[in-house]
């Protein structure tokens, strides 16, 4: 497992604020939980349904400076029961009408074969607080209906961030963050490269303590 833009943009863009309990579904190699385990003080679970995976982030875990936070739990989220969480994160598979690739372990990862839209939002309000945030980041195009899946468990969009990968492009990743109270949306955009391929100011400063 990759250490991925996606899963970066992720982790350094939740706010955990007071949140005592997280969840980070789909943990693959571990890193959006110790990006999280780093910005707070929470007990954080990761579920990984892949064996390999579940390994692979549990022994990086343990060579993290936060493994006394940091659970890797090898599950099917499906299925997963626990207390309620806080905030819950995810960096769902994606591409759900696409070709998949030769590889079940990519494929996994990156389709849903294992987890769609609907049952992790369905299993995400079940297990969430009653303050409970869930947070996601998305290919834009499938925004659209997974707010409208969102909406019909009674989650509802609090904050938005359309992320373009390079300036002057249009975007094509979102990150998404819901709860159970009805809001007004904070919305914003996010700029990873500038012409150049250098990190821009923004996405500089917003993961400024995750790169060497």
């Amino acid at each position: 497992m990759k250490v991925g833009t996606d899963g970066v943009l992720l982790g350094a863009w939740v706010q955990p604020g007071t949140a005592c309990r997280i969840l980070d579904v789909g943990a693959g190699s571990g890193l959006i939980a110790l990006i999280l385990a780093q910005h707070s003080m929470a007990e954080i679970v990761g579920v990984e349904f892949d064996v390999a995976a579940a390994k692979q982030a549990a022994e990086n875990v343990r060579n993290a400076p936060w493994s006394e936070r940091v659970h890797i739990v090898h599950a099917d989220f499906r299925t997963y029961t626990e207390e309620p969480f806080d905030l819950i994160v995810c960096n769902p598979p994606f591409f759900q009408n696409a070709l998949q690739a030769p590889a079940a372990m990519r494929n996994q990862a990156r389709h849903d074969v294992t987890l769609t839209y609907e049952e992790l939002v369905v299993k995400a309000e079940a297990l969430l607080s009653a303050e409970g945030r869930l947070a996601v980041v998305l290919p834009i195009d499938a925004a659209h209906e997974f707010e409208n899946i969102c909406w019909e468990s009674k989650l509802y969009l609090s904050r938005c961030c359309e992320v373009a990968t390079i300036e002057g492009q249009a975007p094509k990743r979102v990150l998404l963050e819901f709860s159970r109270q009805r809001c007004e949306t904070e919305r914003t955009t996010l700029v990873i490269a500038v012409k150049g391929n250098t990190r821009s100011d923004a996405y500089s400063a917003l993961t400024s303590d995750l790169y060497l």
